[in-house]
């Protein structure tokens, strides 16, 4: 099993509880010298002790205590992903064995960017793929995606029965639905970070450099909108493949099933 995970930061200074969150990262970097990613490993105790010692710098009962993951931009500004059970993980959305087709079209072909470690002698292991963008442009990425699809859904009528793949844009439509609602709830200065996570586990390595669901998506829409449905239909099943293929390895099973 492996998840995959939809994250937003939200911008420090948009937040009511700003004066908490700045505190709680300035301590985390004299702490730990480095911010809280999901990728940041606690050993033993450690956790405790960092709650413990910020519980005391804030003169603040631990119970009340809140945790984040936090990144900087290059303008030096602050956006903070809020974590924890009384938070609820509001800020996250995972899927399990798979990635929802709407949170690829979330961001552009020239956002992906690589987690990686060097393995000696200039050599490069990739080790995991994520996306960043503004939530602002993600909104209008998601909305004119839905436009395009909910256009040519009403002029294609019962004809796209006739497309095997197309007709699962359908549930594509759906669920940028529910994802654009989720995301309009944040401020627009926020970023939106996709992260494959364990999903990279179950792509071949040598391939992982040319993983493009993304792109994929994009050049399908693009295919649609000019007409080309034979296309879009052929490449829509191409991804359905892959990402069936994914998800089952990654499910322990090799069953076919929907991904949508």
């Amino acid at each position: 099993m492996a998840q995959s995970v939809l994250m937003v930061y939200e911008y420090l200074d948009a937040l009511k509880e700003n004066n908490y969150w700045m505190e709680y990262i300035n301590f985390y970097l004299k702490f730990w010298d480095g911010p809280a990613t999901p990728k940041s490993t606690w050993w033993g105790r450690e956790y405790h002790e960092f709650r413990q010692s910020l519980s005391n710098h804030l003169d603040l009962d631990e119970k009340y205590l809140k945790d984040c993951f936090f990144i900087k931009d290059k303008d030096e500004k602050y956006y903070v992903c809020p974590i924890g059970t009384d938070i609820k993980n509001l800020n996250i959305l995972a899927a399990e064995n798979r990635i929802p087709y709407e949170w690829f079209l979330l961001f552009g072909n020239e956002e992906k960017n690589y987690f990686y470690t060097h393995t000696g002698f200039g050599a490069i292991h990739h080790d995991s793929i994520y996306y960043s963008t503004k939530i602002e442009q993600s909104l209008e990425r998601i909305e004119n995606a839905e436009k395009l699809i909910s256009d040519n859904l009403e002029i294609l009528g019962d004809d796209i029965n006739g497309f095997q793949s197309l007709k699962k844009l359908h549930l594509i439509k759906d669920g940028i639905f529910n994802i654009k609602d989720w995301i309009s709830g944040f401020n627009g200065k926020g970023i939106l970070i996709l992260n494959y996570g364990e999903i990279c586990s179950f792509i071949e390595q040598n391939s992982l450099k040319d993983e493009n669901s993304v792109g994929n998506l994009w050049e399908i829409l693009d295919s649609i909108k000019s007409g080309e449905l034979e296309k879009a239909d052929s490449d829509l099943r191409f991804l359905d493949i892959k990402w069936m293929d994914i998800s089952s390895n990654a499910a322990g099973t090799f069953e076919i099933s929907s991904l949508q």
